[in-house]
């Protein structure tokens, strides 16, 4: 049996969990639908799917495989297209962002980005730990780097570096009220600072009048999600550095204040990462160039 038919029932019935529901769609019996996936799960060496007289279920293997066979399958409808006048790109995006960029401006981003591509479809998860794109299945991931773009990718990954993101440093009026205002990073010794977790050494980093700076900061509140440490600013809770675009409405509402007018935190850079064979994807292309433009503007 063809190979590639046989992906293409799998991931019917993985996609609808029903093989009648897949074999009707396809045009084939139901007894063809099951030989195709058992013939795939013979080639693999191990069970795709978990079937009960009620439903049908992926395995963990089958959700990995799933993921992959998908990629796969628009990869072949991308390369038959390659002919055709016809451009539009199509298929299914697997996406990770951090929560903060994810809701702060990927979201409004993407919206625009589907309405110009209405064949297109993107599956976004939002988390703060830096995912593994190759072995979790994603088609590009967006990370808030320090390193210079490209000195650091990691085996069989394209980075590409999007955008600068600029951060503030700010708290809120009655914290100030409290505890006083910092003039210099040195004074933020003597403050309790909002940290994020992801990076240990607590090490803020600034550019001012005599340049380059870092101080090491202290605090009581530990996290790696930018959207409860900005909450926890609002509160009162201390002094925290964040992307501007995290903080925008806050500073404008008066809810926080910039600090240190003086001193300038060192950008860091707002890159996709993707498997390097899933790079020249023209979904993952289109995505990547699109946000590099409207986040350039």
């Amino acid at each position: 049996m063809d190979r590639l038919t046989s992906m293409t029932v799998f991931a019917r019935v993985a996609a609808t969990r029903s093989f009648s529901t897949a074999a009707r769609q396809l045009g084939i019996s139901q007894a063809t639908a099951s030989k195709h996936v058992r013939t795939l799960e013979g080639w693999i060496g191990t069970r795709l799917l978990n079937r009960t007289t009620r439903r049908v279920g992926l395995t963990e293997v089958g959700e990995t495989f799933f993921a992959q066979c998908t990629r796969i399958l628009e990869d072949m409808e991308a390369a038959r297209r390659t002919g055709a006048a016809e451009t539009r790109l199509h298929g299914t995006l697997r996406v990770s962002a951090p929560v903060a960029f994810g809701s702060g401006r990927l979201a409004a981003l993407a919206a625009e980005f589907m309405c110009e591509n209405p064949d297109l479809s993107l599956n976004i998860s939002l988390c703060d730990r830096p995912v593994d794109v190759i072995e979790e299945g994603y088609d590009v991931a967006f990370r808030i780097s320090w390193s210079r773009p490209g000195a650091a990718d990691e085996a069989g990954l394209i980075v590409q570096r999007l955008a600068t993101v600029r951060f503030a440093v700010c708290a809120s009026p009655d914290y100030l009220a409290a505890k006083g205002r910092p003039e210099s990073p040195d004074d933020l010794a003597n403050h309790s600072c909002l940290i994020d977790a992801r990076h240990p050494a607590d090490i803020w980093r600034f550019v001012g009048p005599e340049g380059e700076t870092e101080v090491a900061v202290s605090g009581r509140l530990k996290s790696d999600n930018g959207q409860l440490r900005r909450e926890a600013a609002c509160r009162g809770g201390g002094v925290l550095m964040a992307p501007d675009y995290l903080v925008a409405d806050d500073l404008a509402a008066g809810r926080l204040v910039r600090l240190l007018p003086d001193y300038r935190p060192v950008p860091a850079s707002l890159d996709a990462v993707c498997p390097a064979q899933r790079g020249v994807s023209p979904k993952v292309r289109g995505f990547t160039q699109f946000l590099a433009v409207r986040l350039g503007e």
